[in-house]
């Protein structure tokens, strides 16, 4: 397989990848939420006891996704770094960081999983001091690393997609706005914490770039 042919099959698997992280990030936290639902933490432990099998099952997808990202990182290094080694490289080492923070964190929710199953059996410890174990575990700063590292990783890696003929300029151009617009939105939040909504509204512009990206390559 020449050079040339090797980066076209890199190509199309990082545009696989894409699309396969974002259906099993969106299906493990629809699962995830949906079991969970919006209440206290004892009413969510006994919603995760009744379908433990389901919320299991949700987070193992959160895990595969993490380890997607890996291999979508790797896939994009080797297709972008004849535009510029040292960029796809930065670019490959914030989408480790953010996939490493990301199996780190789908752990810990596991070792939570035992606290709010334990949150339903008499114990002891009472469900506020399990609730505030499970707030030390899953405290949050992992999903601001992960959200900040991805969001670096991905305005490098659409910027050598600009630089490259792979998928259209005001896709890759796109991309590169929707990535920096959500790294603005999570760096206001940590600094002005009223203004976490705006995350929501951010990841938006994110979806549609790596969903169009995806699909063109």
């Amino acid at each position: 397989m020449t050079e040339a042919n090797s980066q076209r099959t890199y190509a199309r698997l990082a545009g696989l990848m894409y699309l396969v992280v974002i259906a099993l990030d969106i299906a493990g936290l629809l699962i995830v939420s949906q079991v969970t639902g919006n209440g206290n933490f004892v009413t969510a432990a006994h919603s995760i006891k009744a379908a433990e099998t389901l919320y299991r099952v949700g987070l193992g997808l959160l895990l595969a996704g993490s380890l997607g990202v890996i291999v979508l990182g790797a896939a994009l290094y080797v297709t972008l770094k004849p535009i510029d080694d040292n960029l796809a490289l930065m670019a490959l080492l914030f989408r480790t960081v953010e996939a490493a923070v990301g199996l780190v964190g789908v752990i810990t929710s596991f070792t939570v999983l035992r606290l709010e199953l334990a949150a339903t059996q008499a114990g002891a410890f009472s469900p506020g001091q399990l609730e505030a174990l499970a707030d030390m575990a899953t405290n949050g700063v992992g999903m601001q690393v992960a959200a900040i590292t991805f969001s670096l990783g991905s305005t490098l890696f659409f910027l050598l997609l600009l630089r490259s003929a792979y998928i259209p300029r005001i896709l890759s151009a796109w991309g590169m706005f929707a990535s920096m617009l959500y790294l603005a939105a999570w760096l206001l939040s940590l600094i002005l914490p009223q203004t976490a909504m705006l995350v929501t509204f951010a990841t938006v512009p994110v979806l549609i770039a790596e969903i169009t990206s995806g699909g063109w390559h």
